[in-house]
């Protein structure tokens, strides 16, 4: 991972917290990644600290993908939450419980086995403060 990535993990205690930006807990030796929230990465996004947000790599960040493809509304929604997080300078609980309502509303509303198999984490909260 790049400086600005990794400046990110540091200042917002990935690690520590043992949370990503959306909630999740990264699995042991989970690969970390950086999601661009302003300009995505497809359009030449700036991968700078200002323009993105730490998330599992093999939970969070693929399951945004997939909400992103599925309904855009809630991708900017969550992605809104997680721009917050980033301008307040720490994962804060009413942002991660304003992404888990999204993420419930979302899996209501289209996990009819027609997608993948995703479901947010039952022990969503654990960590949090």
């Amino acid at each position: 991972m790049k400086k600005p990535g990794i400046n990110l993990i540091k200042k917002f205690h990935i690690q520590d917290e043992n949370l990503d930006f959306m909630g999740y807990e990264p699995k042991e030796d989970e690969i970390l990644t950086f999601h661009h929230l302003i300009i995505p990465s497809c359009e030449k996004g700036p991968y700078e600290e200002c323009n993105g947000v730490i998330l599992c790599g093999s939970t969070s960040h693929p399951y945004l993908h997939i909400i992103e493809g599925t309904d855009y509304d809630m991708f900017l929604d969550i992605t809104s939450e997680m721009l917050d997080e980033l301008i307040k300078g720490y994962l804060d609980r009413e942002n991660l419980l304003r992404i888990r309502d999204i993420l419930n509303s979302f899996e209501k509303e289209y996990l009819d086995g027609s997608l993948c198999n995703y479901k947010i984490k039952e022990d969503y909260l654990i960590g949090l403060p």
